[in-house]
């Protein structure tokens, strides 16, 4: 009885530990519903990568804003990813996605064709 305790203890370690690494990977997807570039790639690409093999194995994060205008709100951002507003310049576009690894943005970029260029590679070199 005691081996099978230690061995369930040891696995659960070992799989938090694993899960624990990997928790410091996000993806973070800002965009706004009045943008048409956002409502493509929400309906078009997202879904696939939520049902991905990658998808499970980040953290994923949407700052989805009502309109382009209050994109940067702090109402449309949880207070635990705003400093992340910070990368955002004036000049990028949305959609755009940050990729971060242990807290620091690794990979940013903006527009419909990042994510399949940029983004998503990035995302599974990261996980190989």
């Amino acid at each position: 009885m005691l081996a099978i305790a230690v061995a369930a203890i040891s696995a659960w370690t070992g799989h938090s530990a694993h899960h624990a690494r990997e928790s410091k990977f996000m993806l973070l997807y800002v965009g706004a519903d009045d943008c048409a570039p956002c409502r493509a790639w929400r309906n078009g690409e997202r879904p696939a990568f939520l049902a991905s093999p990658e998808f499970a194995r980040v953290i994923y994060r949407e700052i989805d804003a009502p309109h382009l205008e209050s994109l940067m709100n702090d109402q449309n951002w949880p207070e635990d990813i705003r400093d992340y507003r910070s990368r955002i310049r004036q000049s990028d576009g949305v959609p755009l996605w940050l990729v971060i690894s242990d807290h620091a943005v690794v990979e940013q970029q903006f527009g419909t064709a990042a994510w399949r260029d940029r983004i998503l590679p990035r995302i599974r070199a990261h996980l190989r």
